[in-house]
């Protein structure tokens, strides 16, 4: 399985996700379920294709760059979206309303596993493994303190993806661990179980990550800006289409 074939499962599990967070109130509960545990699949596989191009990039600090240009585009669809998932419009109070401080999209969260690794690889090529380990958890609690999306998990994510690269029973434990911490963490913060549960289907991404072949497949660079484009617009998509559905 190509890179490009990862990509369009996670964006597909992803939209999956999205609808059933968007729609979730007009869908019977079983249908909102299996959209919410589908969606699991897709935050894993977007960490393993941030892991794996860094071993593929010409030009990390590039990549990082553009990682960031796409989180800071991204900001306002993703706010305007949460505003229908968390059925208010309170929170938006920044730049006329267009902005919600209180949450980031995952565009940040992949920013700063990306420079997490990096700033890891920096310090351990230079034997500063204490420096090296304390990039990453930095880059954790960073993800956390700005609440971007999946927060210190997302980079957990990708630390591990990077760590146990082509290791898939190391990265399927490594999976199963992180999915269950993030249930305990969100019972403990007054979720339902049944919302923590969701979490565990993210564990299902090593299917998938167990079958990539290391070829990029099809579409080059042109599918990976239509990809980076997809984020927000198919966000907005769902922002309207909620306003319209729901009485």
């Amino acid at each position: 399985m190509s890179a490009f074939a990862l990509k369009i499962i996670a964006v597909v599990t992803m939209v999956i996700d999205h609808v059933g967070a968007a729609l979730g109130s007009e869908m019977p509960l079983p249908v909102y379920l299996l959209c919410r545990t589908v969606g699991r699949v897709a935050m894993p596989l977007f960490c393993f294709m941030i892991a794996e191009g860094l071993f593929y990039t010409r030009n990390a600090k590039k990549y990082l760059l553009r990682l960031g240009i796409f989180a800071l585009i991204s900001e306002v669809p993703f706010d305007f979206f949460i505003s229908v998932v968390s059925n208010t419009t309170d929170d938006l109070v920044f730049l006329g309303g267009w902005v919600n401080l209180s949450a980031q999209n995952v565009g940040f969260t992949l920013f700063l596993g990306l420079l997490g690794i990096m700033l890891f690889d920096t310090f351990a090529a230079q034997g500063r493994k204490e420096a090296a380990l304390a990039a990453i958890l930095a880059a954790g609690i960073a993800a956390t303190l700005i609440n971007a999306d999946y927060g210190f998990f997302g980079v957990y994510y990708i630390y591990v993806f990077y760590f146990f690269r082509k290791q898939n029973r190391q990265i399927a434990v490594a999976l199963a661990v992180g999915a269950l911490l993030l249930a305990v963490t969100m019972m403990f913060s007054g979720s339902l179980f049944r919302n923590a549960a969701i979490s565990m289907g993210a564990v299902a991404a090593v299917i998938p990550i167990s079958a990539y072949s290391g070829a990029k497949g099809r579409g080059g660079n042109a599918a990976r800006k239509i990809l980076y484009l997809f984020y927000p617009v198919h966000l907005l998509v769902l922002y309207a289409a909620a306003l319209l559905i729901r009485p």
